[in-house]
């Protein structure tokens, strides 16, 4: 991510990071603020309320299976 220097750890992303690599994957714009509504949602986090990029992956996935 440009001008970030801060290296990314997959294993514990904060929202902000979770957004910025999303906007740059989907050349779209992701909010932080969905981010922080999926871990309201139940989005799995660690103790430090960081996400690991592979486990809220898969939780998306399921998510998007059940339909709304």
């Amino acid at each position: 991510m440009e001008g970030n220097n801060k290296e990314l750890n997959p294993n514990a992303m904060a929202a902000e990071q979770t957004a910025a690599l999303f906007s740059q994957l989907r050349r779209r714009k992701v909010p932080v603020a969905e981010i922080e509504t999926d871990i309201e949602a139940g989005a799995p986090t660690n103790a430090a309320g960081r996400l690991n990029l592979l486990t809220y992956t898969a939780w998306m996935l399921k998510e998007a299976g059940r339909g709304e």
